[in-house]
């Protein structure tokens, strides 16, 4: 008895699904049909694209030109050159590029039928750093970053003399480890507005281990600025009638730090 209800209560439930499970696969089939020829198609139309000598890439712009080196310009046309547009990987285009420490950041457009154009925006020195004695100076733009290195100043450049630093040598593309740098901004900011500074003729900064910066000028009087420089209205009256006195030329230096002045005259050394 057990297995005659059974039987029967399947076939019922045959009876009662079953239309509907061949309706869902009368649909299904045609669809998967559909999909198969729509990737067929695709796979193909791709490959034609691919192939096609309308869209081979035959003209690369780099803007602005003269940031890139020879074997960067190498890489563009190995990768490039002669490829259908469709197919260049542009991300790893722009990566490679930004390898380059004098590139920020490196943007790629394809151009239909055949030209690719790579948008370049570069870094700046922003100063040039001097870590020893006689030593190389450290082309370093205002994120850190480590441009390149010259064996002489450069004269459009401020030179920073950072004696004191741990670290001797540095490599083109690594950070320059100074936790005091951002604190150079707003000195520089200083010696552009200040109306007494900004007529100095300057020479280079020097910074302490604690952050102190000196400003040296071209007749070799170094003014101790300290972490910030910003100087008072009577601070820079005192200092004014100082460097326009006429025993300039015997001054050592000047603690411009504190509200009292301390100067230092070399014939006291």
């Amino acid at each position: 008895m057990g297995k005659r209800r059974t039987s029967k209560w399947n076939s019922k439930l045959f009876r009662k699904f079953g239309p509907l499970f061949f309706q869902f696969l009368g649909r299904l089939v045609p669809f998967g049909i559909t999909a198969g020829i729509i990737g067929f198609m695709f796979i193909n139309v791709r490959a034609m694209l691919y192939a096609d000598p309308y869209f081979q890439a035959s003209q690369i712009t780099v803007f602005p030109s003269g940031v890139l080196n020879d074997p960067e310009l190498r890489f563009l046309e190995r990768e490039v050159r002669g490829k259908s547009l469709i197919e260049i990987n542009l991300k790893a285009i722009s990566q490679s590029l930004e390898r380059n420490p004098n590139v920020k950041r490196a943007e790629v457009d394809r151009i239909f039928p055949d030209q690719l154009n790579i948008f370049l925006t570069t870094r700046l020195p922003f100063i040039q750093v001097q870590l020893k004695q006689g030593g190389p100076y450290y082309l370093i733009a205002s994120d850190q970053l480590i441009l390149g290195i010259e064996n002489e100043p450069r004269a459009d450049l401020m030179a920073l003399e950072d004696f004191s630093s741990e670290r001797k040598t540095y490599s083109a593309g690594t950070l320059y480890s100074n936790k005091y740098f951002q604190n150079l901004f707003g000195i520089f900011q200083s010696l552009t507005l200040d109306p007494l500074l900004r007529t100095e003729a300057i020479s280079k900064l020097a910074i302490d281990p604690t952050g102190n910066v000196s400003i040296v000028l071209k007749d070799g009087i170094e003014l101790r600025a300290g972490g910030r420089l910003m100087l008072s209205d009577a601070t820079r009256a005192v200092l004014n009638s100082l460097l326009k006195s006429e025993s300039r030329s015997d001054i050592l230096y000047i603690d411009i730090r504190y509200r009292d002045i301390i100067v230092k005259k070399k014939s006291q050394v």
